[in-house]
């Protein structure tokens, strides 16, 4: 995953211009401008991984989604590929959807919301009713070189990546037993890291993760990187992970990213091992965290301190 901050907001911009290009209403620039929330059947969006950026339609929700890609552009559809007229999207302009593309993706990929289909997209066979409206299907390409045929490989290429897109960690669990091999005593992780005694042995046993802070002093006694002493914790809890994919929260990390100057993916694990340990040390290790409210908490400290 590439590094973010300055080009996401860069990429924005674009959208928004784009937006303004072809006559948008105030009310779907507002959505473009504005936090995203959850994805929803109907729904379009921008999705955003690496160096990949593609529009999709949204079918399908729930810890993931079912889209397919979608484009502005009419003149690039092909036969397999449905326009919808300018009446059946808040975009105003005719709209191509690669409906044979649709794949289930992680919701993670997800960056912002763009607009909305007057389509029931949620019913089988929708297709059928958006044609009934007014909706067409593109034609055959023409020739080997027509671009039509570059266009859609483009996209299942964009569809694959997007479903093998990952972030969260998985977690080697080999903490302890690197700070065993630095033979870093308890002691030691105290007067280096400012962390109570039953911290430092929680640390020592694996008992607990450390956060990105205690990365960053941990790390030169370790002799690798503060992303290294992340990844060596255990894994995060799935709950928390599957909370921290949302659109609401990827926003949030790039936030952090930009502000520390950071990739995504190292302010991703910063928050994620930042949250659990936060969980850890506010609801102990036998009670199950309020992940949305450790996460709101979060946050709020990193973002405004």
């Amino acid at each position: 995953m590439s590094s973010v901050g300055r080009d996401g907001e860069q990429g924005l911009g674009r959208l928004v211009a784009a937006v303004s290009a072809v006559r948008i209403s105030d009310e779907v620039r507002a959505a473009v401008r504005a936090e995203p929330g959850d994805p929803a059947p109907a729904q379009l969006w921008r999705a955003r991984w690496g160096e990949i950026v593609e529009l999709l339609l949204i079918t399908e929700t729930d810890v993931s989604v079912v889209a397919m890609p979608i484009m502005l552009d009419d003149r690039v559809a092909d036969a397999r590929t449905l326009v919808l007229t300018s009446d059946q999207t808040s975009l105003a302009v005719t709209l191509a959807v690669w409906t044979d593309l649709a794949r289930r993706l992680p919701m993670h990929v997800l960056d912002h919301q763009i607009g909305t289909v007057a389509v029931d997209v949620s019913r089988s066979g929708w297709e059928t009713d958006a044609i009934a409206g007014g909706a067409r299907c593109g034609s055959d390409p023409v020739s080997a070189a027509d671009p039509r045929h570059a266009v859609r490989a483009r996209l299942k290429d964009a569809m694959h990546e997007f479903t093998e897109a990952k972030w969260a960690p998985s977690g080697s669990g080999d903490l302890a037993r690197l700070m065993a091999a630095a033979s870093l005593s308890p002691q030691r992780l105290i007067d280096a890291m400012g962390i109570s005694p039953q911290r430092a042995l929680a640390l020592r046993r694996g008992q607990v993760a450390v956060d990105d802070t205690e990365a960053r002093a941990l790390a030169p006694l370790l002799g690798i990187t503060e992303e290294a002493v992340l990844e060596a914790n255990a894994s995060p809890p799935a709950g928390l992970v599957v909370q921290m994919s949302r659109p609401r929260r990827r926003a949030q990390v790039l936030r952090l990213a930009w502000k520390r100057g950071i990739s995504e993916h190292s302010a991703w694990l910063a928050a994620i091992y930042g949250v659990n340990a936060q969980a850890a040390r506010q609801t102990g290790q036998s009670q199950a965290p309020a992940w949305e409210e450790q996460i709101d908490r979060y946050f709020q400290v990193t973002l405004e301190n």
